[in-house]
């Protein structure tokens, strides 16, 4: 049976807490409120009478993965620390993190309870609200009503009160100080790290102050506010789910890349490289590489991927994607800054969610030939290869089964198809003629 979360009104916790500091006989140090040591009185406080604080960080990406999912208004948890439906959902999530542990290095917080009780006292305010112990105490809680017996010991709670004068800035400055720094507990989950990071920025403390409080280097703090600003951007404006971060939970890598491999860019440039991305992203469980391996196709290498694309689908640049026999970077847009309206039917044919599936399957072969070139490029079997490759695929088209309304599209692909052709032709007379005045 779950435990049921019953909250007592404000007022009749400040009354108990209250009680319970002015007879309190044992005080602790505490050395992470106002960066300054500080004895705090240490009270038993019966376990029901305490709240979970809603604004915890680690909780952030599952309280709006629910409220999105059950229609709730987006501040549902925000303003909802007294009402008992919010809180028992909240209990809910921090039940599940205190069964999770990291193999290897830490144990889930449940287990090590079981073992050992209760050793440090949770960190609360004096209305009841848990700043540092929320997990401790959705385990506590569970063990208790899983066996009110053997677990009796958890029917008070160890609590540390902080002063009567914290205010909301010294409670997340203290929950940053405690969790947020590295250290041996279970780490919070990217975003909610990333949304820390940009609320507190946000709140207007400098940034010499951030650094020291979250024990980060700028460069770090930025590519992290970068990256949940990608993530948004991908969920809000692609997928159309903004606040979903659960859908992305795996893509933590994917989405630093983005930001850094975008941020040099401006205008449609930046679109059209953001989209590669995007559209990566959506397959990024079906790719038969690492996504790593896809980094430099919305970066150093988004022209030429864009050229590829925009002619595999009938799409007009500008004159720079033109065809240069002379190198052999065939498709050279310069994707570096704003190139201008040119690219927008590029962008138009990526946002086309009707189109989406095959677009997406052509961008996955780009970037794989490409990649393969790379890696391959001292191969000389290389252009044998591609050249036995599209030569197959010609071969197996039925013209029987096209569409009338293709057949202008048809066109416009076998006539690049025959400048390829000629392009090639050519260069290989070239090299035949040379190889052959080379032997005489």
């Amino acid at each position: 049976m779950a435990y049921t979360v019953n909250v007592e009104p404000a007022h009749i916790r400040e009354a108990q807490i209250s009680d319970l500091a002015a007879h309190a006989d044992k005080t602790e140090p505490f050395y992470e409120y106002q960066s300054q040591a500080l004895d705090l009185p240490v009270v038993m406080v019966p376990l029901a009478l305490l709240i979970y604080r809603m604004a915890n960080f680690r909780t952030r990406t599952a309280q709006q993965a629910y409220a999105r999912r059950e229609g709730k208004p987006a501040d549902y948890f925000a303003s909802g620390e007294e009402n008992e439906a919010a809180q028992q959902r909240q209990h809910e999530f921090l039940l599940k993190y205190a069964n999770t542990g990291r193999e290897g290095s830490v144990a889930p917080i449940i287990d090590v309870l079981k073992a050992e009780g209760q050793r440090q006292p949770i960190l609360i305010t004096r209305r009841g609200v848990v700043v540092n112990g929320n997990r401790r105490l959705a385990a506590m809680r569970g063990l208790f009503e899983q066996d009110p017996n053997l677990f009796r010991g958890f029917a008070t709670v160890k609590c540390q009160l902080l002063p009567a004068t914290a205010t909301e800035k010294d409670i997340v400055e203290v929950e940053v100080r405690l969790q947020m720094k590295q250290r041996t507990e279970l780490d919070y989950e990217w975003i909610n790290e990333c949304i820390a990071f940009r609320e507190l920025r946000d709140s207007g403390r400098p940034m010499k102050e951030l650094m020291a409080l979250m024990n980060k280097k700028k460069v770090e703090i930025d590519d992290a506010i970068n990256a949940l600003t990608e993530a948004d951007l991908y969920l809000v404006e692609w997928l159309n789910r903004g606040g979903d971060y659960e859908a992305i939970e795996d893509a933590k890598q994917l989405f630093f890349d983005i930001g850094e491999n975008v941020k040099a860019k401006t205008g449609d440039a930046q679109e059209v490289s953001r989209r590669i991305a995007w559209l990566l992203a959506d397959r990024r469980s079906k790719l038969k590489r690492r996504v790593y391996d896809f980094k430099p196709m919305f970066g150093k290498k988004a022209d030429e991927v864009a050229a590829k694309l925009a002619e595999r689908f009938g799409v007009e640049l500008d004159d720079s994607s033109s065809l240069d026999d002379n190198d052999g970077d065939d498709f050279a847009v310069d994707l570096g800054g704003n190139t201008g309206p040119s690219l927008r039917p590029l962008i138009s044919l990526m946002d086309d969610a009707t189109r989406r599936e095959e677009v997406s399957d052509q961008l996955v072969e780009v970037c794989e030939g490409i990649i393969d070139i790379e890696r391959d490029k001292r191969d000389g079997q290389r252009p044998l290869n591609l050249i036995q490759t599209a030569n197959g695929k010609l071969s197996e088209v039925d013209m029987m089964r096209a569409a009338p309304a293709s057949f202008d599209a048809i066109g416009k692909q076998l006539d690049a198809v025959q400048t390829n052709v000629d392009r090639l032709r050519g260069y290989l007379e070239r090299q035949r003629a040379e190889t052959k005045a080379g032997a005489a």
